[in-house]
């Protein structure tokens, strides 16, 4: 007879799959309401000031060792290819996030009915605005005074909770082509608070945020969100557990979940509730793993969409060198942006559009002696003419929604478990096409406007590339069109609910992640409000 591992003890209310972004904001938000909370996570838990080396004047050779992993490698991709970046672990990739957080435009809730492209999200900025404070308060973000804000945000309720981080050298620079341009350039906000923020200290601006932050300035959710779930006692966190499937009970509700642990032995634990927040792949992978006779084709997958409409962010950008020293080693990642070319313009033959920011990371002496190459006096002489002059500026443009643009399973090609791999196609058509070429054109217009003469290097869309993945699992009010309701939960099982960036309609052309935290904080809600009324 075959093995089977034994349950859990006594239910919980919820178990949360995936503790980054997504799963942290619901395991807190259920957990103060009173809630008992399971999180499995794949990845472990890091150990900032352990681990993180960005104090040591070597770092550069190995700072991204901590955040990697064994199952890094387990995916396939299509004839494109995908530069696949994610980190597993407590905290998710906002480990390693340059903490740049706008919100999505009022536009993007309705492209369908104002442009005519793409779809209408089933809910609006002004319903989504309340958790994007929410969210914002427990971050501690920093970010413009009105007077200073991106003229083209939807409006705020509450300003930002902390004053904005000062423009870099490189974001002055970047600021004075924009406005020679007649563009709007801003500080952007970010999840660094300037100031001392709920028990964490101010950010120093060392401006290496993507190999973590060893002091835990960064707001990322191993420091804001887990840590208050874990204060209530009622979430308990298990690191190194890779889910392979969500059982059913025999009323089609979702019972609970298999997984293995890290020495790859199974166990069952059962919850009255379910929410997947793995990512936009990871979580259509798994709902595609969980077969059964009732749904044959992947759980809540009746409309056979999981997996279809894989979004991600149109990148291309260009490095460049300034005759004036930016001292690119000090401030934030990134300190200037223009939104300038957000919307759809009618002047232009394509639909929707993009941004762009300025940033000077990875600046310091051994990165930038890796990044160069080569050896001797002609590596001497590069590093002089470099060091402290380069700038990159990029954007990211809306890609639209295409069904061809999916994650499926590798029948073909299994992970260090058994189970088949994810197979991810992606690739920029039509309209994709005709903005990267656009945003391409932006960017070398405002390089010159700048001033600067010397381009180091070009570089335009490589599927994957952006770390942006949205779309998978997309929300809507018709079962046949879409995976879960505007609230987050799957329309195929009552009990079951998707907070990741998985459940997009649409890409907008600003980074996901604090509207994914905001649609979570939104489910959490719900989920609360369910319990309460006996419903879950």
């Amino acid at each position: 007879m075959p093995y089977v591992p034994a349950r859990t003890k006594e239910p919980v209310h919820a178990i949360v799959v995936g503790c980054g972004a997504g799963g942290s904001v619901v395991a807190k938000e259920l957990a103060e309401a009173g809630l008992s909370v399971l999180v499995l996570e794949a990845g472990r838990r890091r150990i900032a000031d352990q681990e993180y080396r960005s104090d040591r004047r070597e770092f550069p050779l190995n700072a991204d060792e901590p955040f990697r992993s064994p199952d890094d490698e387990a995916y396939t991709a299509g004839p494109l290819g995908f530069r696949y970046h994610h980190v597993r672990g407590v905290g998710g990739t906002t480990l390693v996030s340059w903490g740049v957080s706008p919100r999505l435009h009022v536009s993007d809730f309705k492209v369908r009915s104002l442009d005519g492209v793409a779809g209408d999200w089933p809910l609006s900025y002004e319903e989504l605005e309340p958790y994007y404070v929410d969210v914002e308060y427990e971050l501690g973000m920093s970010g413009p005074a009105p007077a200073e804000a991106n003229p083209f945000d939807g409006p705020r309720s509450r300003p930002f909770p902390t004053p904005p981080h000062p423009m870099t050298k490189a974001g002055r620079l970047f600021s004075s082509g924009a406005r020679h341009m007649g563009l709007h350039p801003y500080v952007p906000a970010l999840a660094m608070p300037t100031m001392p923020w709920q028990g964490r200290p101010a950010c120093i601006e060392a401006g290496t945020c993507m190999y973590g932050c060893r002091i835990d300035a960064k707001s990322s959710a191993d420091v804001t969100y887990v840590r208050k779930a874990e204060r209530t006692g009622r979430v308990e966190i298990r690191t190194e557990c890779v889910v392979r499937e969500i059982e059913l009970d025999s009323a089609g509700k979702a019972r609970g979940v298999v997984f293995f642990d890290k020495n790859k032995v199974e166990h069952r634990a059962d919850a009255r509730a379910v929410v997947l927040a793995a990512n936009a792949i990871e979580t259509p992978r798994l709902l595609l793993l969980s077969r059964s006779s009732r749904f044959p084709h992947g759980l809540a997958n009746s409309s056979g969409l999981v997996g279809k409409y894989l979004l991600e962010h149109l990148d291309a950008g260009i490095l460049a060198r300034s005759e004036e020293p930016l001292e690119g080693w000090k401030g934030v990642p990134v300190s200037a942006m223009v939104q300038d070319f957000y919307e759809t313009n009618p002047k232009n033959s394509f639909a929707r559009g993009w941004l762009l920011e300025v940033s000077t990371s990875g600046s310091w002496p051994i990165a930038l002696a890796k990044r160069i190459g080569g050896w001797g006096s002609a590596h001497k002489a590069a590093m002089k003419h470099r060091f402290g002059h380069e700038f990159s500026i990029f954007g990211a443009g809306e890609q639209m929604p295409d069904e061809r643009n999916q994650v499926v399973l590798d029948s073909a090609v299994k992970d260090r478990f058994g189970l088949p791999v994810p197979k991810i196609v992606s690739e920029a058509r039509g309209n994709d096409l005709l903005i990267l070429d656009a945003m391409s054109r932006s960017i070398r217009d405002l390089v010159a406007a700048m001033g600067v003469m010397e381009i180091l290097s070009e570089w335009s869309h490589v599927p994957g590339a952006s770390a942006h993945y949205m779309g998978t699992c997309r929300m809507g009010r018709d079962p046949r069109k879409s995976i879960v309701d505007p609230w987050g939960r799957t329309h195929d099982v009552r009990n079951l609910f998707l907070a990741d960036a998985s459940t997009f309609v649409t890409s907008g052309a600003a980074h996901p992640t604090l509207t994914l935290m905001a649609l979570a904080a939104r489910t959490a809600s719900q989920m609360i409000d369910l319990f309460k009324k006996g419903d879950l």
